[in-house]
């Protein structure tokens, strides 16, 4: 049985984090060929905005989020943390499929090589909280 876009019980969504939404979009397409050969089940993910345009935003129907979605696996995980750790202006958001959500830059992918996989990892029992952003420990 493959995953669709629409299984929100196996599927990690990457949010490419950015303001100009052309940047967004060649981010995804970017990462998403470096992710087709070890996660092929991965395709883009755009999300329009809904409803009215806030106050003061000119334009038209923009893409409000731009991103793909893929099943995980070691091999995916490690090429999205290779590809963020390489820019450290990019940002990203990952979603998990129990929706806890990591915003995280390429400067701190780059400081800690393993903060996605940790993310990522299965954990047994209740859903622990996301990575603290300064790596700070609570007590």
């Amino acid at each position: 049985m493959s995953a669709t876009r629409d299984d929100r019980t196996t599927l990690i969504r990457i949010s490419i984090v950015d303001d100009d939404p052309l940047r967004a979009r060649r981010e995804a397409r970017e990462l998403l060929g470096e992710l087709s050969e070890v996660a092929p089940e991965a395709v883009l993910d755009s999300v329009r905005p809904q409803g009215p345009l806030p106050d003061g935003v000119k334009g038209g129907d923009v893409v409000a989020l731009v991103g793909l979605v893929f099943s995980g696996g070691s091999l995916a995980i490690a090429a999205v943390q290779l590809w963020l750790s390489r820019t450290p202006q990019r940002t990203i958001s990952l979603t998990r499929p129990d929706g806890a959500c990591l915003r995280i830059t390429g400067r701190q992918a780059r400081a800690d090589s393993e903060a996605i996989e940790r993310f990522l990892s299965p954990r047994p029992g209740p859903l622990s909280p996301p990575l603290p952003d300064d790596g700070a420990e609570s007590a």
